[in-house]
């Protein structure tokens, strides 16, 4: 889960034109142009350019779609940290270029330019996949139907990406403004994190269904609320032994709003892996 700070409860809103401006990228470059939001969820794509039939492969007759989904997630934390493009080979061998989008000193979430090519010859790590004659012929046809770029090309594209990330940003197309829904459940975490609370009771507290509650913080937030509950508790245990380093885990357990010590030091070690008593130990040192 990623961490939940004061951007969580910022809804990113993009301008009609952002649409437009990828339109016309992707049409220009004849490349899928995905602006996806910072939990990794497609916001916008220009010309609604479909999958390649080579990705279609892999992902589907293939079945790796999650190694995909993997490695995405593995370049998104990279540029999250580093703030700069980069381009990068998938696991089936194709180049992508993804770059953050930085709104206001904010991740607002990335564009992706991929399925692309820069060789004739086809990765073996893709036909290593392949179980028949008639499956490497479906795979070499579709390898070639994919958009080749040269170096010189990919070095002008990521310029000319980060051009329109720019713009984007200076223009103010997307900007960030306050999630009332998720401010209104941040808020009543954090004054009843320490008592017996359930998502019904947060629910009724909204006024909506338990399943509208649900599904807004997993499709949006890619959270439940028994981790946003954990998390807040987790960081008030931390809090409590920075202040009270001789406190027992039983007593750091109740003050952060936890009934069982136990339980306490088992998710304490799942989410922070290191135990309570571990933890502890730095501030007695």
């Amino acid at each position: 889960m990623e961490n939940m700070d004061k951007n969580n409860i910022l809804e990113l809103f993009l301008n009609d034109d952002v649409q437009k401006l990828l339109d016309n990228f992707a049409g220009m470059l004849d490349l899928r142009v995905t602006f996806y939001s910072r939990f990794g969820l497609p916001i916008r794509r220009g010309k609604a350019m479909p999958n390649t039939e080579f990705c279609n492969l892999i992902q589907n007759k293939f079945g790796l779609l999650e190694q995909c989904n993997d490695i995405d997630r593995t370049m998104r934390q990279k540029v999250t940290d580093t703030h700069q493009p980069l381009t990068y080979t998938c696991h089936a061998g194709l180049q992508e270029i993804i770059a953050p989008v930085i709104i206001g000193g904010r991740l607002a979430g990335f564009l992706m330019v991929g399925q692309f090519r820069t060789s004739d010859i086809i990765p073996d790590c893709a036909l290593r996949n392949c179980k028949s004659a008639a499956d490497r012929r479906k795979m070499e046809q579709a390898f070639d139907a994919l958009p080749k770029l040269s170096s010189d090309r990919l070095e002008s594209i990521i310029g000319t990406l980060q051009i329109l990330i720019d713009y984007i940003a200076a223009r103010e197309l997307a900007v960030f403004r306050p999630d009332p829904m998720k401010a209104a459940i941040d808020k009543y975490i954090e004054e009843h994190y320490k008592e017996d609370i359930y998502l019904q009771d947060l629910a009724a507290m909204l006024n909506k269904s338990i399943s509208s509650v649900a599904q807004f913080l997993r499709n949006k937030y890619h959270v439940c609320f028994k981790d946003l509950l954990i998390e807040r508790r987790l960081c008030a245990a931390e809090e409590y032994w920075k202040h009270h380093p001789e406190a027992t885990i039983r007593e750091c357990a109740e003050a952060a709003g936890f009934n069982d010590q136990f339980y306490f030091s088992r998710i304490f070690r799942k989410k922070r892996a290191l135990s309570p008593r571990e933890y502890r130990a730095r501030w007695n040192q």
